[in-house]
């Protein structure tokens, strides 16, 4: 069979040469009859004579036509032609993420959302009893609108496969395999596939991979034997809930990993919303403070004025009326009314009465019923028993507030006209630095920047913890399971622990939705608790 570019094999006319591997080649063609532009596998014709390669291509055409997926490159048919099998599958366009790893790590919300599809497309293969076995970045195809398809299946083991070989698996799978797959186990489970998943993952951050070796031998030793470098040590901007995410997927152990594909890729999207953009989040939060200080402006002064002189022109007022109470209320005032030979003072006191209306605003930080003694004692100057008769009781009443003053010091002017003659001066704006200390009428401003890191400080130990809790959870699911086989059930404290535990999650993650930091502490705090005391029975 003639497989050079522009030949035609059956229907189908060869354009390109996509790739070889260690089974066969894969050819871009087109089909004569629909012209659609297809991908065609075809087991290399001198290895057509080895029965368990032939197998194992059938296999992999009856795996691939079982599943239909988005992120899976999905089988358009199979046929034979000269007696050679073929298989037709769906021409994935764009770049390995192998190949794009060439450029370096991944940012952070690429890697996680490359992986998550791989988690969708692994776990309804694992549904359908398909286990892949060669999970490696450069099985994942990246397509320009961000799709990640998942591909050769050419080793996967189906629902009704017993034993598979490892022939034909390459050099470059044993930097992904899981230590029950090197120990060559025959019952492998889907925790393998997400082992290799989590090994991809580190390496799409970090750049490198997490065991690594000058020998076959060394690989697969440090598979069995070594611990990962955290990947947070090699790329410290990596937020800390997925490093511990990564090295949870990588545990030797395989009843510590994640157990279910769903499981993985719900932890994911834990991390995924804490390193998404948090600006859409913040909007609301800094335009809030403008309304609350925009009444305050509008009842002082008119929109154009600075903030600073607003409070200097109300502070200046406020002297002004204190001075004048001082001055009407001051012991000095006993003495004005008992003597008659001292009219002018009461002139002296009339003559600030232009500045008092615009001081009315201020009355809410003051005294409110000091304001209104000086008002009836200013607007009344013709008639001494006006100003003794019904003012004395209210000037007595009020003396506290006048005295408490910051310008009580004014008691000690000699005369009024010594008062009077500085009046003017006491607004100028030669005198604005040193104008008392504005009331505190407007609210303090929160700090936006602070409480924004708190918040983004607790999705991070959120997403840690829910990586554990769903770690324990599939462990108690397991665990229900196989006791159920026997007609038990699980320790009341556990399931206790465990309904506890979810609770205080669940408020914890509504609080930090609702930007109270406290409460969202509080709640994660008690929900730890409760995952710790699960962790010890469980001895993870």
């Amino acid at each position: 069979m003639n497989l050079d570019v522009g030949s035609t094999v059956g229907d189908y006319q060869i354009i390109a040469v996509l790739g070889a591997g260690g089974m066969g080649k894969v050819f871009k063609v087109r089909n004569t009859i629909s012209d659609r532009v297809e991908a065609m596998k075809v087991l290399l014709p001198d290895l057509t004579g080895e029965p368990d390669l032939a197998d194992r291509f059938l296999r992999e055409i009856k795996v691939l036509a079982s599943l239909d997926h988005p992120n899976i490159a999905g089988l358009r048919t199979a046929l034979r032609f000269e007696n050679q099998l073929l298989m037709v599958m769906e021409l994935v366009e764009g770049v390995s993420l192998d190949e794009r790893l060439r450029q370096g790590p991944l940012p952070v919300a690429d890697a996680v959302g490359c992986i998550s599809q791989v988690l969708y497309a692994l776990g309804y293969a694992h549904s359908r009893g398909v286990i892949h076995r060669d999970i490696k970045p450069a099985n994942m195809m990246l397509t320009p609108d961000g799709t990640v398809k998942l591909m050769d299946f050419g080793i996967a083991k189906g629902a009704t496969d017993r034993k598979l070989t490892m022939t034909g698996t390459t050099m470059g799978s044993l930097y992904y395999m899981s230590p029950e797959q090197i120990r060559g186990e025959q019952t492998l489970d889907p925790r393998s596939d997400l082992y290799s998943v989590g090994v991809s993952l580190y390496e799409l951050v970090t750049g490198k991979r997490p065991f690594d070796g000058d020998s076959q031998f060394a690989i697969m030793s440090a598979h069995l034997e070594r611990e990962p470098v955290p990947p947070i040590q090699i790329e410290p901007r990596l937020p800390a809930q997925l490093n511990e995410l990564i090295l949870l997927s990588v545990k030797r152990d395989a009843g510590a990993r994640f157990q279910t594909a769903d499981a993985f890729r719900n932890a994911l999207n834990s991390v995924a919303a804490a390193v998404a953009p948090t600006l859409p989040l913040a909007q609301p939060r800094t335009s809030s403070p403008a309304p609350q200080a925009a009444p305050a402006v509008a009842a002082a002064a008119a929109p154009e004025k600075s903030h600073r002189a607003l409070w200097a022109t109300v502070g200046a007022l406020c002297c002004v009326a204190a001075l004048v109470a001082a001055i009407e209320f001051g012991p000095w005032k006993k003495v004005a009314a008992d003597s008659s030979a001292r009219p002018p003072a009461a002139a002296n006191v009339a003559t600030p009465s232009p500045n008092l209306p615009p001081a009315q605003p201020t009355a809410p930080a003051t005294e409110p019923a000091a304001a209104l003694a000086v008002v009836p004692a200013a607007s009344t100057p013709a008639s001494e028993p006006a100003q003794s008769q019904p003012v004395t009781p209210v000037q007595k009443s009020k003396r506290p507030a006048v005295s408490s003053s910051p310008v009580s010091a004014a008691n000690t002017i000699p005369a009024a006209p010594a008062v009077a003659a500085p009046q003017p001066a006491a607004v100028s704006p030669a005198q604005q630095p040193t104008a008392p200390a504005p009331p505190p009428q407007a609210p303090p401003q929160p700090d936006l920047s602070a409480q924004r890191a708190e918040l983004q400080k607790l999705r991070e130990a959120y997403a840690g913890v829910s990586a554990r809790a769903l770690s324990v959870h599939s462990t108690l699911e397991n665990l229900q399971r196989s006791q159920a086989a026997g007609g038990l059930g699980l320790r009341g404290d556990w399931l206790t622990a465990a309904n506890l535990m979810d609770s205080f999650f669940k408020g914890s993650s509504d609080a930090i939705a609702a930007g109270d930091a406290p409460a969202a502490k509080d709640l994660m705090d008690k929900g730890e608790r409760q995952l710790e005391k699960l962790e010890k029975a469980l001895n993870k």
